[in-house]
């Protein structure tokens, strides 16, 4: 074989030529995506390794660390792996034909070589997938840095650029045009978020910063089977997840906002039951007040404090009751009680708070209030 071997060296270039030719009709193999010398000499070298190698030099480690050149520069061009592995497999074909057309009539001589040709062939094949592999996981890591990079810029806030607008948006894949809506997952219900929000927006582009779990729904991704998207829609849609869903973002410059929003409401989420702000609004002002909160609960609950805390409770139970519809009647009907008994204990918790649950500017104080004196009950800032 190693009269043939001497025979294809000095006939390399056009034994090359002819494999480039049959490489080019591979896909991610055009032209425009790999330049005729890039492909050219990696061919040229890679073949003259293996032909020194079958040729009784020890080319062992050369030949490795060139595969895996090839390997980590093709996903940078973007072939891909399939197409890269074809080609990578024609090099057997390939070299056996030119030692047989170089040996006429030592075929059945040459037979004997066929596993010393397969073998190196075959260890170049790995070792160009490994590199790939390897340049693979460095380019998602990249990607995933990339990403966490604009994420970062995009969610702080206060930032209207649109070069950012437009290189967030084709980075994380979402439309450069909202409405957006934010749904960010519980911390004990990220493991399966990605999937349940898609499940329900299949467009929905799920994220991850910072170890929180969260999805970009847009205006266009609309739920399975339902074209458009709307607030009410988006909400309802994702009411069984134990996420916290935002209120709409009109463009990517808003979006920082309401993902602020929906991380806050997230933490009110319970299994089976997302949060949203119409419900979970008293909870947020508390946080966002802070001590002020506090004390506006402690002014305003002072002397109904010393109220025995079986009567505190029942009175706390018929004003919450009451607000949530407005009707005295309703609330005696969920409470199993007279009507007039509900106005009385209406009357009373005004009496000793000084708000009134009747008078709507006092009925969203009292939220506040009750919101505050719980979460210092709970522990809850």
């Amino acid at each position: 074989m190693r009269r043939g071997i001497r025979s294809c060296l000095a006939d390399l270039d056009e034994i090359t030529t002819l494999y480039v030719s049959q490489v080019r009709t591979l896909t991610g193999y055009v032209e425009s995506v790999i330049a005729e010398r890039d492909v050219h000499s990696t061919a040229f070298t890679t073949l003259g390794l293996m032909f020194r190698q079958l040729g009784g030099e020890r080319l062992e480690d050369e030949l490795r660390a060139h595969s895996r050149a090839i390997g980590r520069k093709r996903v940078r061009q973007g072939v891909p792996l399939e197409s890269l592995l074809r080609a990578v497999r024609m090099d057997f074909r390939f070299i056996w034909q030119a030692l047989n057309d170089r040996l006429p009539g030592e075929a059945d001589r040459l037979s004997d070589d066929v596993v010393a040709i397969w073998e190196v062939v075959e260890a170049h094949t790995t070792s160009v997938q490994s590199g790939y592999m390897l340049e693979l996981g460095q380019v998602k890591a990249e990607l995933e840095q990339e990403q966490a990079f604009l994420l970062r810029r995009l969610l702080r806030g206060g930032i209207d650029d649109s070069q950012l607008h437009v290189q967030a948006a084709e980075a994380l894949e979402i439309p450069l045009a909202g409405p957006y809506w934010v749904a960010v997952a519980h911390q004990d219900a990220a493991a399966g978020f990605a999937a349940d929000v898609q499940d329900v927006f299949p467009a929905a582009v799920c994220l991850r910063l910072d170890g929180v779990e969260f999805a970009v729904i847009a205006g266009a991704s609309g739920v399975a089977g339902v074209v458009g998207s709307s607030g009410v829609l988006v909400q309802l849609a994702l009411a069984d997840l134990q996420v916290g869903v935002s209120q709409s973002a009109a463009t990517l410059s808003s979006l920082s906002g309401m993902w602020q929003l929906a991380s806050e409401l997230a933490e009110f989420a319970v299994p089976g039951r997302a949060a949203v702000l119409a419900q979970h609004w008293p909870s947020l002002v508390v946080r966002r007040l802070g001590p002020v909160a506090s004390s506006l609960a402690a002014d305003a609950l002072r002397d109904f404090a010393l109220l025995p805390s079986s009567e505190r409770d029942l009175l706390v139970e018929a004003v919450e009751v009451y607000m949530a519809s407005g009707s005295a009647s309703k609330a005696a009907g969920v409470l199993f009680c007279h009507r007039n008994t509900i106005m009385n204990r209406l009357a009373k918790f005004a009496s000793a708070a000084g708000l009134d649950p009747t008078v709507p500017d006092d009925a969203a104080t009292i939220k506040v209030v009750l919101a505050a004196a719980r979460g210092a009950e709970e522990g809850r800032p």
